[in-house]
């Protein structure tokens, strides 16, 4: 994406596509283009927000699957520029935050997609890939999404497929810890109690019994 500054920023794609302007922009930012972005005009943060603006309008323009590869890229290169996982450093505090004061409505706009164009084993892919890279945060959006397009079946299927995503988890295995938090908070939303016991034991000898038992505390409260 190309920004000129006349009167006001001005954003013009340079690549054919968004999701190939999307790409460029990832692998600039991998090579440091963007690195202290604050104290060059803030480029690297105003070219996310144009992205964002674009991918609504043609999210409701009800072009799902574009915005669904488009959303996929940005919002995982995101979680990772946010926590320091590549060579990325836009030298924000918050990274999310500074982007949007509700992330969460790109969560949820992203998550209509995919339950838009994939199947279970497709979904179950992107999202092992979303929630092994989401450490800190956390969402409504997305488990919301999923408990009202979901039938009873189709949970079950997305549960078992990402939980063969974690086998042989081990302590240093901090995307499939992810995973299986992410398994532990949907049952959580569906007031599964006995469920998301069977889960949290699955993090014996993975976590620390402190870890373990403050987990059981919280989800006996549902």
């Amino acid at each position: 994406m190309k920004v000129t500054k006349t009167v006001k920023y001005n954003y013009n794609l340079t690549e054919e596509t968004l999701e190939k302007d999307i790409d460029k922009f990832i692998n600039e930012s991998r090579k440091g283009y963007f690195s202290r972005d604050s104290k060059h005009s803030s480029i690297g943060l105003r070219t996310i927000r144009q992205y964002f603006r674009i991918l609504q309008e043609k999210f409701e323009n009800n072009k799902l699957e574009e915005c669904m590869y488009c959303y996929h890229k940005l919002i995982l290169f995101l979680f990772d520029s946010s926590i320091g996982n590549d060579k990325t450093n836009f030298g924000y505090d918050d990274l999310l935050a500074k982007i949007s004061n509700n992330f969460d409505k790109f969560i949820k706009n992203y998550f209509i997609c995919l339950l838009k164009n994939c199947n279970i084993k497709e979904l179950s892919e992107k999202i092992a890939e979303y929630a092994s890279k989401l450490q800190e945060y956390e969402f409504e959006s997305d488990k919301n999404i999923l408990l009202k397009n979901l039938n009873e079946e189709q949970l079950k299927e997305l549960e078992q497929r990402l939980l063969s995503k974690i086998s042989g988890m081990t302590k240093k295995d901090e995307d499939k810890h992810d995973i299986l938090y992410f398994l532990v908070e949907l049952a959580g939303k569906q007031k599964d109690k006995n469920k998301c016991m069977q889960l949290i034991n699955k993090f014996e000898g993975i976590l620390d019994s402190e870890e373990i038992e403050y987990l059981r505390d919280e989800y006996e409260k549902h």
